[in-house]
């Protein structure tokens, strides 16, 4: 059964990279005797597939895991055994099933961001988020190529010194570099995912 998995990575978590998280996860999920379909061939890996990856020291709450689940356990049985054998950090909140080729990239195009920093900052981000055109230009294999990061953004709105973004399928990192802001400077946390309409 292909089950969707919501998990929050936080506090020192939020420091593993993508491809470290993947790999904690599957031992956990070899640590806890949950049985997961696995790929064929001479390297078989576990069946698990994720959202867009977390940069890494972003804090992400309501990230999305797909697994192919053999083992005969409710979706509480799972969500129990996932929390009591994960460290502080992770933490699984709900699994439901969905359907075999549902995939996570096609049931959700949005990506939701909070940010948070000093008024400067936030200034500039909202500055830029307000023009009407965002150009990005990038250098990839010798060519330059310039795309409208505008047509990423699905919504914003500010309260106070946080911005909180929409964006398809994007990264805001990007944004930051455009707006002359350090990321560093930045506290970002991912919120989730919703599904344009």
């Amino acid at each position: 059964m292909k089950k969707r998995i919501v998990f929050d990575r936080i506090g020192d978590m939020k420091y593993i990279s993508h491809l470290d998280t993947i790999r904690f996860l599957e031992r956990l999920f070899k640590k806890t005797g949950i049985t997961i379909k696995h790929s064929e061939g001479f390297t078989p890996r576990p069946k698990l597939s994720f959202g867009n990856p977390v940069s890494l020291g972003d804090e992400a709450y309501n990230e999305l895991m797909d697994a192919e689940i053999i083992s005969e356990l409710s979706n509480e049985e799972i969500v129990e055994l996932l929390n009591s054998n994960s460290p502080e950090g992770f933490k699984f909140h709900e699994i439901y099933d969905v359907p075999k080729k549902s995939g996570i990239a096609n049931d959700f195009d949005i990506l939701i961001y909070e940010v948070e920093g000093c008024t400067a900052d936030i200034d500039g981000l909202e500055n830029l988020l307000n023009r009407e055109e965002i150009i990005e230009i990038r250098e990839k294999r010798g060519k330059t190529q310039e795309r409208n990061l505008k047509e990423k953004i699905a919504d914003f709105k500010r309260i106070g010194n946080k911005i909180f973004l929409e964006l398809y399928n994007i990264s805001p990192k990007g944004l930051f570099t455009l707006a002359e802001i350090d990321s560093k400077d930045l506290k970002v946390t991912r919120m989730g995912y919703k599904k344009s309409n």
